[in-house]
């Protein structure tokens, strides 16, 4: 039966206070395209604020990179400086290299130190590969569900930019980040021990679009959701956060359009190209003619020929972005 939700819910006293102060937060802003309002029901808001809660607290975004993403963010700063302060951690710095390196970026001669990358890729660009180093060293340790799941969020963010870049899809804000990211709530949900993955249908776990629908029967809420507060909580572009937290809800990303409607349709299409390549690396012609008649391919302009023209390019791409990212 649906939950209705008060004008004035009461609070248990059993609520922690900083759940409160985010369950005021989240309640307005669950992100949920359901037809049905009470999907954003208090029971949703009061179980999110806890496991953002618990998330935050686990998981906090590492000192090192928020001081070097502030300085990209300031066409100012000094190259010397952003080295300086990546140098407070050598292991996102060789991380940085690596990215930069790798046939996401495709740089043509090889990236040696943080200032050529800046000077050759651009801040912005530097920025997005800061802020992916920094996000997935918070699960280096994964295994079990985790490692795959921790692995498929980098190949997918490497095919969301080369469908981005190579498609010339120049409205696309973050493309690379937006696709790394978008099951960043399935990790932090495993780090926090809501859910075990394992117990569920395997098909969650080996099917798009499936997870999310077992998460919102269990939790009130699901891992896009999840991840989407989370990434406003880690003051990343608005837009990164949108199309993680609705990435399944494609056609309100739709309506919305702009950079959220066509970063959403890149992420799902390179989530489907993902699960396909894991199960068969080569093209499969039946397959690529399903793909661009999907929605996401359709919404952002994928044709057939072009879907299969870059197959080889995407399946580079995701392979060195693994081996980059310690995969």
């Amino acid at each position: 039966m649906a939950v209705t939700r008060p004008d004035h819910p009461a609070r248990p006293p059993t609520l922690p206070a900083v759940q409160l102060r985010l369950s005021d937060a989240v309640r307005e802003q669950l992100w949920f395209g359901d037809e049905d309002p009470a999907r954003t029901a208090l029971e949703a808001s009061r179980s999110l604020a806890a496991a953002l809660a618990s998330a935050m607290g686990l998981k906090p975004f590492p000192v090192v990179a928020q001081r070097a993403i502030a300085l990209l963010n300031d066409p100012d700063t000094p190259l010397r400086k952003v080295r300086e302060a990546l140098e407070q951690d050598l292991a996102i710095t060789a991380g940085v290299l690596r990215i930069a390196n790798s046939a996401a970026y495709r740089p043509r001669q090889p990236l040696t130190s943080v200032e050529e990358a800046v000077q050759r890729l651009g801040s912005r660009h530097v920025l997005e590969i800061v802020t992916c180093v920094a996000a997935m060293g918070l699960f280096k340790d994964a295994k079990g569900v985790g490692l795959p799941l921790r692995d498929h969020c980098s190949r997918v963010g490497a095919i969301t930019r080369v469908l981005a870049a190579e498609w010339h899809q120049r409205t696309a804000d973050n493309p690379f980040l937006c696709g790394l990211l978008h099951d960043l709530g399935k990790l932090l949900l495993i780090q926090v021990s809501s859910l075990d993955y394992q117990t569920l249908d395997p098909r969650a776990l080996t099917q798009p679009d499936e997870a999310f629908v077992h998460e919102r029967a269990l939790l009130g809420y699901d891992h896009a959701v999840l991840g989407g507060h989370v990434l406003d909580a880690w003051k990343l572009p608005t837009t990164v956060a949108e199309v993680v937290a609705w990435h399944h809800q494609p056609g309100r990303a739709y309506e919305r359009g702009g950079e959220v409607g066509l970063g959403v349709a890149l992420v799902r299409l390179a989530n489907l190209i993902d699960y396909q390549m894991r199960v068969e690396p080569l093209v499969n012609e039946g397959f690529i003619a399903l793909l661009a008649q999907d929605g996401a391919a359709q919404y952002a302009g994928y044709s057939e020929a072009v879907l299969r023209a870059m197959w080889p390019k995407l399946k580079e791409a995701s392979d060195q972005m693994l081996s980059a990212m310690g995969g």
